[in-house]
């Protein structure tokens, strides 16, 4: 049985092989959120906050909280352009391709 202190799903559970053969687990204390990333870049999203409703933590605008600014002017140009029969889905980088087809629909 653990102890008192590691009974908490907060603590995360750990299974090691010692040198003597046997098995024993180690508890250490789960890492909160870490800071959002784009989805595309993995630049950080400065935007962002970690704690808080989710309404008050991302922007409130198109791919909010997933893509970064940059990612998200790049996206919103490929689709336009898609929309206007200058450049087909095939053309568009395949990396942009899932937000493009989400803006074109």
């Amino acid at each position: 049985m653990p102890n008192t202190k590691n009974r908490s799903t907060s603590m995360r559970k750990v299974k090691r092989r010692v040198p003597s053969g046997e098995s024993r687990e180690y508890y250490s204390r789960r890492s909160g959120a870490g800071a959002a990333h784009c989805a595309v870049c993995k630049g950080a999203l400065k935007a962002v906050q970690s704690t808080g409703p989710k309404s008050s933590r991302r922007p409130e605008r198109k791919f909010g909280g997933v893509l970064c600014h940059k990612c998200q002017k790049i996206v919103v140009v490929e689709a336009s352009r898609v929309k206007e029969k200058a450049k087909s889905m095939d053309d568009v980088d395949i990396i942009y391709r899932k937000y493009v087809e989400g803006i074109v629909k």
